[in-house]
This record gives structure tokens, sequence and C-alpha cells, in this order.
């Protein structure tokens, strides 16, 4: 017998199965040779290039009795007398992977292209890169996605609501998806999505087909990208990172808004579930985004009977200020709530005017005109501006609610 091409033989089939190493001490199990044996010739195939190491590992091996009269009759396991044994673990090398499949591949074609990748010995938590439209799929879909997006990137999963109520055989016709991905900036100030191996060779042969359609080929990346910094440290340093998220900063500006004892629940939703980022660097998705702002920065999302309590209770001030002098008519909500900041601060107020009327016409020009593409030789970044224009409107509440409410100008 030839034990090195036997330990490679059944390293491989090992591989396939569960795309990871096998130990000296499974080898030597399954190929009846003494463990010494087998160390000698995997230290072998690590020298000839055929494999890698994991030297000197110390295992538990365990041993269940089964009674073959009756299979469930098992004699308990005791741990009190178990030693360890140093092994090797067996990686055979991508070589010898890629020479496996292309020699089987006709076995290979039921199964999606990341779970072949791993097969062929590709890294399992290498980060692939994807067009960022991959996300719409998933972004436009939240009755049946629960999506956890922000500047760094975010998650993907099926909506644990959602698939409580299909049977069990509904459930099993599903594509499930559990990704982690990050955002990356291109060179050229475009963003890419990119999501580790391991993740997408867990979904269906069809839910792959879907992200391979994105894949991007040799993308240059922007070295100097703070986001992505902080997304590769929370992925793979395990490092405890906030993301910094300025739609994550306007959720806690309005929650902190809205606890104010002056003030409190002026805005009827805190957050906005469809609040995202533009998936596509085309004006029409920013308006769509500016929309949903809106929807929660806007009038729409304003109590105007908490408002009023705000200026005669909160700042004490004289009905008459809600009436405008000029047209003797009720102003608008956007005036009351400019009016209730001036008495903070009038720089602000202003900037907060400023900002609203910014989002709103943008909603309107994506909700009630036709936009045009782009085909300037020099788009816009519009996936930047929009977090821009996050950032902005979550400094106008962090400012404001860091005024001493006791002082008014």
């Amino acid at each position: 017998m030839n034990i090195k091409k036997e330990i490679i033989k059944i390293a491989i089939s090992h591989w396939e199965v569960r795309n990871v190493g096998i130990s000296g001490l499974d080898l030597a199990d399954r190929l009846e040779v003494p463990h010494g044996t087998v160390l000698t010739n995997l230290e072998q195939l690590a020298k000839e290039a055929k494999g890698t190491l994991n030297t000197n590992v110390t295992l538990y091996p365990l041993r269940i009795e089964i009674n073959e009269n009756d299979p469930f009759d098992i004699k308990p396991l005791s741990f009190d007398n178990i030693e360890g044994v140093k092994t090797h673990v067996y990686f055979p090398s991508k070589k010898l992977l890629e020479k496996n499949y292309q020699k089987n591949i006709q076995k290979f074609f039921n199964k999606g292209e990341y779970t072949n990748r791993m097969t062929r010995g590709y890294g399992q938590i290498e980060l692939i890169p994807f067009n960022i439209k991959v996300l719409g799929k998933y972004l436009n879909n939240k009755e049946n996605y629960e999506i956890d997006d922000d500047i760094t990137g975010g998650t993907i999963r099926q909506n644990s609501e959602y698939l409580s109520t299909l049977t069990y055989e509904e459930q099993e016709k599903i594509d499930f998806v559990s990704v982690w991905y990050g955002k990356r900036q291109l060179k050229n100030g475009k963003f890419a999505v990119c999501a580790i191996l391991n993740d997408l060779a867990t979904m269906s042969k069809k839910e792959q087909s879907y992200w391979y359609g994105f894949e991007l080929e040799d993308p240059i990346f922007n070295r100097r990208d703070e986001s992505f910094f902080r997304f590769f440290r929370r992925a793979y340093q395990g490092a405890w990172i906030e993301s910094n998220d300025p739609i994550d900063k306007i959720v806690e500006g309005i929650n902190t808004f809205n606890k104010n004892p002056i003030h409190e629940g002026v805005f009827t939703n805190n957050s906005n579930p469809y609040l995202r980022y533009p998936i596509q660097n085309t004006y029409k998705d920013y308006a769509d985004c500016c929309s949903e702002l809106f929807k929660i920065v806007g009038p729409d999302n304003i109590k105007k009977n908490k408002l009023d309590e705000w200026i005669t209770k909160g700042l004490k001030l004289d009905e008459s200020k809600l009436i405008h002098k000029q047209s003797g008519r009720p102003l608008s909500t956007l005036q009351v709530f400019t009016l209730c900041l001036e008495h903070y601060d009038s720089n602000l107020a202003s900037e907060f005017s400023s900002i609203w009327e910014k989002v709103k016409k943008h909603r309107i020009e994506g909700d009630h005109k036709i936009t045009k593409p782009n085909i300037s030789n020099k788009p816009k970044n519009y996936i930047q501006e929009f977090k821009d224009l996050c950032w902005e409107v979550a400094k106008v509440f962090e400012q404001f609610n860091s005024i001493n409410h006791g002082t008014m100008h």
C-alpha cells in the first residue's frame, strides 16, 4: 500500500464533504497503520508541497462501543482516563484539490459556484467582491428578509416573522440566506460589496447563481477606506468597533429628542426600516432614499398636537405665535418646528430648515418626476452624497440634543 497516496485520497474525500483538514489520528484509524507512520508520511507530503500541516495539535480521542445486537445499548462515556495525543492536521494542497475537481467535474455540476470554490481549495474566509446592486433583492424585500445595513456593511437573513407563517413543507422550498458583508470603496469613488466565501457557499445553488451574476473581476479598491477598515477589524480581528453610521446616529438623535420631557414624543416613529443607502449610483435611487429619509424627519412623522404643546407649555409662548401674521393662517408643521428651534439656536433652526427643504426637494422629484439617467463622463457619487446628507441631519439632532434647554436665545 502506498500510504501517501491513500492519505491524499482520504483527505480529499474528507475535504469534499466538510471543507476541513483531517487529523493524523483519523488517518491512522482508517488506514489501520501506526499513528507514527502516518505522521512521518504527512511531514513528507508537506515537504513535497502536497499540502500543509497544523503540527503538534493535542487531541483527545474518544471511542464509543456499540453492541451490534442492540444499537441502543451504548456504554456511558467516561472522561476520567482520557489522555491527549499530539498529532498533525493535514490540509491537501489547492493544486491537488483543483486536479481532483477537474477530474470529477461532473459530480459537482449540481453544486453552486461558491460551494465548488471551497471544494477547489479557495480560502474559507476569502472576501469576494460584488457590485453593490446585489443588495437590491434583499433591501427592497424586507417582508422576507432581515437586513442590518450601515456604511461599513451588514447582514442578510430570512425574516423570522415571515418564516413563522410558513409550513415546514413551504420552508423546505425556501432558498435560505445568511450573509455577513462589508462595503468597500473603489478607486473611482463607487462602492462594492464584499462577502465571505464560507457564507456564500452555504447558500442554495440558485442563490449562489444570483450573487455570481454581480461578482466583480479584479476591482481596484481605495486603499484609504476607513469604513471598510472598521468592517475588517470586526470580521477578522474580533474587535468591538462602532460603525459610526449616520443613519444610526439619526435614529439615536430622534430617540434622545423624543425622551426629553419638554418635547417628549414629538416624532411619531423613531426609525424607518426602509431607510437605506442607495444601491445604484443613480439620482433615482438617491431620490428614493431621500423619500425614506423624509418619512422619518419630515412633517408626516411629527405629531402636530405635541408640537403645539411644546410651544405653549414647554416654551410657554402665546398661541398667537402659531398663526402667520400676514395671511392669518396656521403655521405649517415645518414653520412651527423651526420656530421652536429658533428659541434655542437660530442658526441651528436655519440649518435644519435648509436640510429639510433639500431632502424634500429630492423626495418630490423622486416621487413625482421622471428622472433621466446621468450620462456625464464624471457622474456623481450618489452613495457618498446621501451619506453626507445623513450626516448633516444627524449632526443637527446631535447639536440640538446637546443644548442646555434651560437657556434660550
